[in-house]
């Protein structure tokens, strides 16, 4: 790989084509778009092994037999395949097309022009608004401490590194948020700039181990019964279903179902589905709820504020009663682009200063936030001997390791004896 994008006209100014190409290839091939993420990964797992060589001829089937080998399963090594065929042939379809100037002045580029170029292709490789939103954040900080944008490998990993180094010096960050900031400047360099971008590591930092902070059932019990309707259906939902945050956000009308007792979480983490069971404390409950929200949503209608963002597709909109958040806004807001009022879900803002009131006046001591609603969830379920790989389903996590953790909250076995209440005679008295 050359040193410098603007050495190396073919490769890099060709790279966001040869992608558009092939995730319209995978669409022409009807290809779902729940599973166009996995032969994106394909390609890019083979593009990584490549280290910026040019691929042979049998570059496929060379590396469907390197997964074989590592024991990869046969139905993934002819996806990998695929992948990698699809995406050869549409780099082979671009490069035919491109017509390079005889080496044409190329001014250097603008922070701003590079931050939208960056956004554009995340949107193009379906990564979640969450990603985007932080590895933007990340690249506009390393922007405003280096003005010029790098025009080589060795300024932009000698750049980068000084702004991690600055990270963990001054402003004493945690090192996820540092590991944070470094995926996002390698995404950039790497993938989008075509830089030869190198960096110390993941993990080369001393990382403690943090356990989550619960609470006990009677404190969760308090809680809720001091949060006012709607909110303690809220937050009951989050406590009986261990939803995330941004799960029970964005869950809409259609997607529960009081018959079969089920909740079902769209476009979870990693972009998974999965389905909860619906607490049966809370089922007449919702009933209500939703009877309620309608009745708000027929008004909304015929104001002209029932409008909602269809999930997972850009400027598409519906007013359909099936589409609508479970939650809404106490109020209409205005869209930031169209200008027109709709009726929100709930702010992120708002949900954490509701529950942090709620919890003052339960007297509660601590740092209450929602998702500790989710930790008491795994906690108290594993200490009432439900499986663990049960939990795990529950919520979502992809391996059971990240499940683990709540081995080490939850409260000591009964029959667990302190030595000190084993002496005869205790040295403490009452």
């Amino acid at each position: 790989m050359q040193n410098s994008p603007y050495a190396s006209k073919l490769d890099i100014s060709t790279s966001r084509t040869v992608w558009t190409r092939f995730h319209a290839a995978l669409e022409q091939a009807q290809v779902p778009e729940r599973l166009c993420v996995f032969h994106h990964r394909w390609v890019e797992r083979w593009l990584e092994g490549l280290r910026g060589q040019s691929p042979s001829l049998d570059a496929p089937l060379r590396f469907s037999e390197q997964l074989a080998i590592k024991g990869v399963p046969d139905w993934q090594c002819r996806q990998a395949m695929r992948s990698v065929e699809c995406w050869l042939e549409a780099r082979a379809q671009v490069l035919e097309s491109l017509v390079v100037p005889a080496d044409p002045f190329q001014p250097p580029k603008t922070w701003p022009v590079v931050i939208q170029e960056m956004q554009d292709a995340l949107r193009i490789q379906r990564y979640s608004p969450r990603t985007m939103e932080s590895y933007g954040m990340w690249v506009d900080r390393f922007a405003k401490r280096c003005p010029e944008v790098p025009k080589d490998d060795f300024e932009a990993s000698r750049e980068a590194d000084a702004f991690l180094a600055e990270l963990a010096l001054k402003h004493n960050l945690a090192s996820a948020s540092i590991d944070q900031a470094r995926n996002g400047l390698a995404w950039l360099f790497r993938r989008q700039m075509g830089f030869d971008f190198v960096l110390p590591d993941k993990g080369t930092a001393h990382r403690g181990r943090r356990i989550p902070q619960v609470i006990s059932s009677a404190k969760v019990r308090d809680l809720l019964a001091h949060c006012e309707d709607p909110w303690d259906l809220f937050f009951g939902l989050q406590y009986g279903c261990g939803l995330r945050l941004m799960e029970l956000l964005e869950m809409r009308i259609q997607e529960v179902d009081l018959d079969r007792r089920v909740l079902t979480v769209r476009h979870g983490k990693g972009d998974v589905d999965r389905q909860c069971l619906l607490p049966q404390a809370l089922h007449q409950r919702i009933g209500l709820h939703l009877a309620r929200r309608q009745e708000v949503w027929n008004a909304d209608l015929a104001k002209g504020h029932a409008t909602v963002d269809l999930p997972g597709a850009a400027a598409r909109t519906s007013t359909d009663w099936r589409w609508q958040h479970l939650f809404g806004a106490s109020r209409p807001l205005r869209h930031p682009v169209s200008g027109d009022r709709r009726r929100w879900r709930p702010l992120e803002t708002k949900v954490r200063e509701v529950l942090r009131e709620a919890a003052s006046r339960a007297g509660i001591v601590g740092h209450v936030h929602p998702h500790l609603l989710r930790h008491c969830f795994a906690t108290h379920l594993l200490e009432a001997g439900v499986p663990i790989q049960t939990i795990q389903s529950q919520l979502g996590h992809a391996k059971l390791q990240t499940t683990l953790i709540y081995l080490h909250v939850k409260s000591p076995a009964p029959e667990t004896t302190s030595p000190l209440d084993l002496m005869p005679t205790p040295p403490f008295t009452s």
